[in-house]
């Protein structure tokens, strides 16, 4: 699949979510891996960091996609 050109006509590529999951278990993997003192603020620190990654990953998607979208959304 190619990110930087997804085809909105294909179902498979219309249903990949832009932004993508970030559960209790990954979080708690990071903090394991990436944390030498834990505490409310270093956890922090790691979860807004980590949404920052995230949110940045899908406006690329979608500045990408933008054309797609509008192109798709007009008919």
């Amino acid at each position: 699949m190619d990110w930087n050109n997804v085809d909105l006509k294909s179902d498979y590529e219309r249903n990949q979510p832009i932004l993508d999951e970030y559960t209790f278990e990954t979080l708690l993997l990071e903090i394991s891996c990436n944390l030498r003192e834990i505490n409310a603020k270093t956890v922090t620190e790691q979860f807004e960091n980590e949404l920052k990654i995230k949110v940045d990953s899908a406006r690329e998607i979608f500045k990408a996609n933008l054309n797609n979208i509008l192109k798709d959304a007009i008919g």
